[in-house]
């Protein structure tokens, strides 16, 4: 697993359990101009509100260069699409790399109002990338790096695209993921999953041992 992805996560778990406690994901990106857009729409849509309520959570964010396909919905569309950025457990490459079988339907906090809608498909592919897509959709966002962490209470990573369900996208959609591109490199399975073949399948339980 690349070395730029991980090292955030093994400095912080050397970190006092004093600073695991309550968590305010708009607050950890404020010094990260690079997700200022990204940042701006969580306190519009008051996601980042919702966010911080949960127990433990997982943001995907966006780098502002990729924050436009999100930024150009409708409001109420924004607030969907966001809602579907925030996994309602705590996931770092780790966990994620330690997924049996590397493929997994992760509900996101759009499942609140849609229990159809709210999972994002998780996929790591044979060369090691992970990758996330959206219900019903190729996944082609990639996870990028993590940008902040505080084990085992939340984490925020990096994702190169949005994952946009295509009734949240329109009916002109891409697939889920903009531009609906296979990634390249990978040969993962990276065919959409529905929910239900999904819902028998639970994430591990939190491990610091690093996947082979």
């Amino acid at each position: 697993m690349a070395a730029h992805i991980l090292l955030p996560l093994l400095l912080l778990t050397a970190a006092s359990p004093a600073a695991f406690a309550a968590f305010d994901v708009t607050q950890m990106l404020a010094d990260k101009s690079q997700y200022g857009a990204f940042s701006k729409l969580l306190t519009q849509t008051k996601v980042g509100e919702e966010a911080n309520r949960l127990k433990s959570a997982s943001l995907l964010v966006l780098p502002d260069k990729a924050v436009k396909p999100i930024a150009s919905l409708p409001a109420d569309k924004q607030r969907l699409a966001l809602a579907n950025h925030v996994l309602l457990k705590y996931f770092d490459p780790i966990q994620l790399g330690e997924i049996k079988g590397h493929t997994a339907m992760l509900p996101t906090l759009l499942s609140n109002s849609d229990k159809r809608l709210g999972f994002v498909n998780y996929t790591k592919a044979e060369d090691g990338q992970m990758y996330f897509g959206a219900t019903g959709a190729s996944s082609v966002s990639k996870l990028v790096k993590v940008v902040a962490a505080r084990p085992y209470a939340i984490s925020i990573m990096e994702v190169s695209e949005a994952i946009l369900p295509p009734e949240i996208w329109g009916s002109g959609g891409l697939g889920g993921t903009v531009g609906g591109r296979r990634p390249k490199g990978g040969k993962g399975k990276l065919k959409p999953k529905s929910v239900d073949e999904a819902t028998a399948k639970s994430a591990p339980t939190p491990s610091t041992a690093v996947p082979k």
